[in-house]
C-alpha cells in the first residue's frame, strides 16, 4: 500500500514539475518472493534476484530491467553484486 502511495505521489509531482514519473522502492515482488535493495548485507545478491525473478528483459552492466505489467523496474547492483536500488517507471 505504501509503495502505491509513493508511486502516486511521484506521478503527481512529475505532472506538476515535468519530471519523469518514477519512484524508488526498497523491495520488489517476483512471483511469491521478494528481493530487497539498499546495498547492505541484507540486500539481495545478483544470483538471488536471478533465481527469484528470472532473466531480466535487458542488462546494461550492473543495471537490470524487468517489466511487470505497465511498470518497468530498474535494478542497480553495487560492486559487491548486492542490489543497491530499485526504481519504478511507468511504461
Amino acid at each position: 500500500m505504501r509503495t502505491s502511495i509513493v508511486a502516486i505521489l511521484a506521478l503527481l509531482l512529475s505532472v506538476v514539475t515535468g519530471a519523469p514519473a518514477y519512484a524508488s522502492d526498497k523491495s520488489m515482488r517476483c512471483g511469491g518472493q521478494l528481493v530487497y535493495a539498499g546495498g547492505n548485507r541484507d540486500s539481495s545478491l545478483m544470483y538471488e534476484v536471478l533465481k527469484k525473478c528470472g532473466e531480466p528483459e535487458a542488462k546494461q552492466g550492473n543495471t537490470w530491467i524487468y517489466t511487470q505489467g505497465r511498470m518497468q523496474r530498474i535494478l542497480t547492483f553495487n560492486h559487491e553484486s548486492r542490489l543497491q536500488r530499485i526504481e519504478s517507471r511507468r511504461k
